[in-house]
């Protein structure tokens, strides 16, 4: 794609998501130009489109995409629509840019890959690993600093799923789609840390786990545990709820990486390396979080310019939800108390 004409971009889905991408898009300035967005929520569309000065809204795929030129889609809709978002902007050779996870399921994303291979290009918005603390730890790790991997473990605990004094769940007014997911806190969540986990650790390998239902107004899993290995055998943890009683209703991950050489730190938005030769970072949570989102975005629109394969292509994110679904398996999905 020429860089002297600014790429074509719609979006499907105004939810609460879409204000993130939409930003994201927005600061490439020039190089891009965004032309609709899609929502079956009419109202929804046009507000998300007033926002951001957006010319044309659509309430189903057909009529955007035989309606409007497009060279690049962005998926930021439910996930059970994704494949068909998917298919038919491939049907029509436009690059899309998808929301974790591709489809609902492994077995229904190895179908659409298989599908659409070779009809345009797709890469998966896989955003937690663009966080900022996370590119730096990677940078401190491709330095040598924390020498053989020994132990990594990374957690993710908060209250967002419990009644607040207002008698509202934090995480399901943000999110209300979250309180219907049967799949919820693996699938939803914890995929975002074993896709992080991935990419600071190398592959990995499901050794057990286990579920548990603990919220009535929540159809899915409210609290997970993960056990997992490297190639080389060390062992990974990665446990997650947000159903913790005293904790914040939204809170930064914790991680721990243990090395030969030094280990590796991150909680309350501060990054650390600890050892001989200690070193830290501090974050801004909020800064981060939409950084993640520029990043991801920059890339795609990067990687379709140059034609460089992208970090989050279908393959690579195969084997993130490899691992949700050897997770659930080893769980035998445990979901009651």
């Amino acid at each position: 794609m020429s860089e002297a004409k600014p790429l074509r971009v719609a979006i499907a889905g105004a939810g609460m998501i879409s204000w993130h991408h939409l930003l994201a898009w927005q600061k490439l300035g020039e190089r891009v130009r965004l032309v609709a967005v899609c929502d079956p929520d009419t109202a929804r569309a046009r507000k998300r489109a007033d926002e951001f000065g957006i010319p044309h809204t659509y309430s189903d795929a057909e009529t955007l995409l035989s309606s409007q030129e497009v060279d690049a889609l962005d998926v930021a809709s439910p996930r059970e629509t994704h494949a068909a978002w998917v298919e038919a902007a491939a049907a029509r050779g436009i690059a899309t840019l998808c929301q974790k996870p591709l489809t609902p399921t492994l077995a229904e994303a190895d179908a659409l890959i298989a599908a659409v291979a070779g009809k345009s290009r797709l890469m998966v918005h896989e955003n937690w690993r663009f966080r900022p603390w996370y590119r730096q730890a990677r940078q401190w790790i491709d330095e040598g600093a924390l020498g053989d991997l020994l132990l990594a473990r990374m957690t993710l605990i908060t209250s967002g799923m419990l009644p607040d004094a207002g008698g509202q769940r934090p995480a399901f007014v943000r999110q209300p789609f979250m309180a219907g997911e049967h799949r919820l806190m693996i699938s939803e969540v914890l995929i975002h840390h074993l896709d992080t986990m991935r990419y600071l650790c190398g592959p990995l390998r499901v050794v057990a786990a286990r579920t548990l239902h603990t919220v009535d107004a929540a159809k899915g899993e409210t609290c997970a545990a993960i056990f997992l290995e490297t190639g080389a055998g060390r062992p990974v943890d990665v446990t997650g709820t947000m159903a913790a009683p005293g904790f914040a209703p939204r809170a930064s991950d914790r991680l721990e990486l243990i090395g030969s050489k030094s280990s590796l730190v991150f909680d309350d938005f501060e990054l650390r390396l600890l050892g001989d030769r200690p070193r830290s970072v501090r974050f801004d949570g909020a800064e981060g979080y939409q950084a993640s989102f520029d990043a991801v975005i920059a890339h795609f629109v990067d990687g379709l310019r140059s034609g460089a394969p992208f970090e989050t292509d279908p393959a690579d994110n195969l084997e993130t939800m490899r691992l949700v679904e050897h997770a659930y398996l080893a769980a035998g999905q445990r979901t009651s108390v």
